[in-house]
């Protein structure tokens, strides 16, 4: 059985922006039950996509429609106002996968979660 998944900023943009990476996390994300990540991820995203279309990096994508998939991706925004380290965090409360680009925050995940 596929586990949840919480997903971060980084695997949010590499999913709706079609980077290689992204694809297999697409697949993962079709098959998980639940899909979870913390609302400051929409945030984040958002920022990220404005620096992207600034350096023109964008591909003539729209970042509003990019923002609207990166929403759609995730089937529960949680508040964050109570977790410390937002993503893993949540994944660790809630016994899920953590999918994210951050070598270094993966590494942490590794460690702590199950």
């Amino acid at each position: 059985m596929a586990a949840t998944c919480v997903l971060d900023a980084s695997a949010v943009l590499r999913v709706i922006t079609h980077d290689p990476m992204g694809a297999a996390w697409a697949r993962r994300l079709q098959e998980a039950p639940l899909v979870l990540a913390p609302e400051l991820m929409l945030t984040e995203v958002a920022n990220a996509l404005r620096r992207l279309q600034r350096a023109g990096s964008l591909a003539g994508l729209d970042p509003q429609l990019l923002l609207t998939d990166a929403r759609d991706l995730v089937d529960q925004i949680e508040p964050d106002r109570h977790l410390q380290v937002e993503a893993l965090a949540l994944a660790r409360r809630e016994a899920a996968d953590l999918l994210t680009g951050d070598q270094r925050l993966q590494r942490l995940a590794a460690q702590v979660l199950p």
